[in-house]
């Protein structure tokens, strides 16, 4: 997120005069009453965890498993809280969610609340999930408030150990077995890798909002939230190398096979050779990526500011659809895409970008504010599309 979208999202909701109390809206007495229409299956076929941003550390966004292509209806819904949020993840039972600088845990079966750690004044970057740890990233806690990254136990909700205190982080953190790494935000440069027990392992300066890195075969790549992309050693954090991008380069990096994909706020999407950094193939987008892309079998789904693009592997574009504009990162689960684009979700066909259902999610008033839309990606599991909004809900969409 960067500068002018967190301060937009501060002014929009007006979270400086009316954050701490959680409550109905508009004096309402049913605006936070659960939905409970359907448990979602949570027995031996229950689906793949999807543990953190994009899936996995490479970020493709392809999930192993198959979401709803004939139209939906709310099993749950639920408001833990309001205003900005992250993806979903899900882990065995639970699903994780970050809302505003809270970490809620929410039973997967029916939506209901497990525990809410107050884990940072603000933040809404995807939390991490890993052998019983969920793994936070938070922003402007000033300087009484602890920012950086937390480690909270998944059981408990208590938060087990803390780092980079006073770095204002609003990129998620990526995880692999052997440790967490993490970027920039408001007004910080520094990335860096740790051990699973909160130990540091290095640190680098890039620019403000380097991104979330994408680690695969021990090589964590950033965007490093300036005109570059660069890669390092996730061990030693020796620099691999480096590539001079057209533009800024402040979202997640993407590894698909042998190549890194990567955009620019300056519309342009590059194919780098994955060991190297050296160009493959670069297309021009219709606007800024602000949003990660995900990965299907043979093509890439970009959601562009000016409009949802199709690219295959070798950088050749195939479809666009124009009326999808400002989404969500995307994710592909079986044929179908899923993202998020103002207040509703839409699932698409991969093959062409003809829509399969769309789905508008409320609005919510809070005092004289309204609470609406999708800011990041959903995730679906097992047939049913878990979503946030920043109206304070989410919910479990499944076929009708």
């Amino acid at each position: 997120m960067d500068r002018r979208s967190v301060l937009g999202a501060l002014v929009s909701s007006g979270l400086g005069g009316i954050a701490g109390c959680l409550g109905a809206g508009s004096g309402s007495t049913d605006a936070t009453t659960p939905v409970m229409n359907r448990e979602v299956s949570t027995g031996g076929g229950a689906g793949p965890e999807i543990p953190q941003f994009q899936g996995s550390a490479e970020h493709t966004g392809e999930l192993d498993t198959t979401g709803p292509t004939d139209g939906v209806t709310t099993y749950w819904r639920r408001t833990p809280h309001r205003y900005e949020h992250s993806q979903p993840v899900v882990d065995d039972e639970r699903v994780y969610v970050v809302f505003a600088g809270s970490l809620v845990c929410l039973d997967r079966s029916t939506g209901q609340r497990q525990w809410l750690t107050d884990v940072g004044h603000a933040g809404a970057t995807t939390p991490a999930v890993s052998d019983g740890t969920v793994y936070v990233t938070v922003w402007n806690g000033g300087e009484r408030e602890d920012r950086g990254l937390a480690a909270v136990d998944a059981e408990s909700g208590e938060v087990d150990w803390r780092a980079l205190t006073t770095a204002d982080i609003t990129t998620a953190p990526a995880v692999t077995e052997t440790g967490v790494f993490v970027g920039g935000g408001y007004e910080t440069s520094t990335v860096a890798a740790f051990d699973h027990d909160g130990t540091e392992r290095w640190r680098h300066t890039l620019g403000e909002y380097a991104s979330t890195p994408a680690v695969t075969d021990g090589t964590v790549v950033y965007g490093a939230g300036t005109a570059r992309v660069v890669a390092y050693d996730a061990v030693s954090g020796d620099q691999q190398w480096a590539f001079e991008t057209d533009g800024e380069t402040t979202v997640a990096p993407t590894v698909v096979g042998d190549r890194v994909v990567v955009g620019t706020r300056a519309g342009t999407l590059y194919g780098l050779d994955r060991r190297s950094g050296a160009e493959d193939w670069r297309v021009d987008l219709p606007g800024s990526l602000r949003q990660s892309i995900a990965a299907a079998a043979d093509r890439l789904i970009v959601p562009a500011d000016e409009g949802l693009v199709a690219v295959d592997t070798e950088g050749n574009r195939e479809w666009r659809v124009e009326t999808i504009t400002r989404a969500t990162a995307p994710v592909v689960a079986g044929e179908s895409v899923y993202l998020g684009e103002r207040k509703v979700v839409h699932a698409l066909s991969v093959a062409d970008g003809t829509e399969r259902w769309s789905f508008e999610t409320r609005e919510r008033n809070y005092g004289d504010v309204v609470l609406q839309g999708i800011r990041t990606a959903p995730t679906v599991t097992n047939g049913v599309v878990i979503v946030a909004t920043e109206a304070g809900d989410v919910y479990a969409l499944g076929e009708k």
